[in-house]
Formats: structure tokens, sequence, C-alpha cells
């Protein structure tokens, strides 16, 4: 058996509490005070983008291609800031309106009225439709999950009752009576490109945390993690949805851990780089010019 990469540090017993800000959110231990990495943090630590440097090329094009009027305008300098800031712009809006469709799902499966905006609808009516179609019966919704022994903090999308087909690939999971396979984790995405292999350890890093906290800011809601039957990805788009099984067993959870341990190497590589050392002793050089006389 592969054992698991060694804990970050010695585990003790945790006290997690959620803020949230403009940037996003993070997560806090009470018992040290101090900041405890997030699962997607981790992997975005951790992990290469390779997929990022052909989006950072097309993005920065796509943005000259749109704006070139206004580009022509400003002077050099001023066109190339704009330029280098440009793909961040698109970057932002998408992070921007997968929060606001993850808020408004969140919102609907626990029962609430929403008003949706005429840009978002698309992607909510989708959403709706995998409600529906899926019969999807929720226990947890944006529910904080921890571990002690690793240090990470997450925050699950859903775990909740599904009706999945009754077909032979699903034939080993356990069913109730209403023929739901009960306790599915599954992960919304809203991304233009479809599900990447990331989320099978993003789903792992949930699945194999120790505790849930149903409310980020009350530590005393927490209890041991719900044994998880079966993982998937929502890919929910403005035309519809699908729900896809991502695989995300021990083996995944090892790799992330992994990940982890990369992505603190890397933050402080260059403190294991000393200076350079200078000599012991001076060297002295003599050139020497050969005397023509001897020919030498």
């Amino acid at each position: 058996m592969t054992a698991h990469p060694r804990p970050v540090q010695e585990a003790h017993p945790m006290k997690i509490v959620r803020t949230d800000n403009a940037r996003g959110h993070s997560y806090t231990d009470t018992e040290t005070d101090d900041r405890v990495p997030g699962v997607t943090t981790i992997l975005g630590d951790g992990l290469p983008k390779k997929a990022l440097i052909n989006w950072a090329g097309n993005a920065t094009a796509d943005y000259a291609i749109d704006h070139w009027d206004e580009l022509s305008e400003l002077a050099p300098s001023a066109r190339l800031k704009k330029l280098k800031g440009g793909r961040y712009e698109s970057r932002d809006e998408a992070a921007n309106r997968g929060t606001q469709v993850h808020k408004m799902g969140e919102r609907l499966i626990n029962g609430e009225s929403v008003v949706v905006p005429d840009l978002l609808r698309p992607y909510v009516d989708s959403y709706v439709r995998f409600l529906d179609e899926f019969q999807l019966r929720a226990r947890h919704v944006e529910a904080l999950v921890y571990s002690e022994t690793h240090r990470y903090v997450g925050t699950l999308d859903i775990v909740g009752d599904i009706l999945l087909p009754d077909m032979p690939e699903y034939d080993h999971l356990e069913r109730d009576e209403d023929g739901f396979v009960c306790d599915a984790l599954i992960d919304a995405k809203t991304t233009r490109s479809g599900i990447f292999g990331e989320t099978a350890l993003q789903l792992a890093g949930y699945r194999f945390a120790e505790f849930m906290q149903p409310d980020p800011r009350d530590p005393e809601s927490a209890f041991p993690m719900p044994k998880i039957a079966w993982t998937g990805a929502l890919w929910i788009r403005p035309n519809g949805y699908s729900l896809i099984p991502v695989t995300a067993g021990a083996e995944q959870h090892r790799a992330f851990l992994y990940a982890q341990q990369v992505g603190i190497f890397d933050k402080g590589a260059r403190d294991l780089i000393g200076e350079a050392i200078e000599p012991p002793t001076a060297s002295r050089y003599v050139l020497a010019k050969a005397d023509e006389e001897d020919g030498r």
C-alpha cells in the first residue's frame, strides 16, 4: 500500500471560520489565528497550468481585436498597459458570473425565490433543469469542510441524493427505496472549456476531509464528514448542462496532497538558495609577455 505524503504539520484540533470579502474568502483557524489554505488555492499553487499559457496569449489577442479603435487612440505606453491587463477583464467577468450562478443555485436549492438578471438567466435555467431532471435532494449546500491531519479547508458545492439512470455502470452504487443514490458530491462549474482534470483532485480534497461544518462562521456546527458514495461535476452552460462522473478516490486524494506540498515548496523555494560565497584568499594573476628574442 502506498502511503500518503506526510502531513504538512502536526495535526491538532481546528476551529475554522470563513471570512468573505470583496476578492473572495479566506479561512482562519481560531485556535491558532492562522490562515488555512483552501482546496482551490492549494491546486492553484501546486499544479502546472499549461492551458493558461495559450489562454493568456489568446485572451490578449481577443482583447486587442475587440478594443482596436479604443486602443489606437491611446499613447503607446497606455496602450501596452491596457493590453497587459485586458485578459484579466474576461477572467474576472467569468469568475463573477460563476459566483453569482452558484449563489442563485444555492438559494433555489433551499427553496427560495430569486430575481435573475437577464445575463445570468440562461445559466440559471440550465441549473433548474438539472435540479428537476435528476430530482436532486440536497443535504448540504456550500458547506465548509476541513482536514485537521493535512491542514486544509474548502467549501463544497453540493452533497445530496440524486436519481441516476438505471444503467450497468451505476449498478455498484447503493440506492434507497426510491432509487436515489445517497450522499453524492457534486461540484458545479460554469467554465467555457468544460471540466478539467484537476476537478478530480478538488473533489477528492473535499471527499476525504475529516469534518464538515454547515455554518462557515460557527465552528461548533462541525461534525464528521459523511461517507460520499459518488462524485461528479455539473457543467452549467447557457444552452444546457452536463452531469459528468469524476473519479475522486484515495489515489486522487494522494495526488492532491502532493500538489499541496509542491505549492508549499514553491512558495519557500527562494529561501533555500543562499548568497554566492567569496573565495577565502585573493588570487593574483600576472600576464607575462613572451620574450621575442628567446622565441618564447
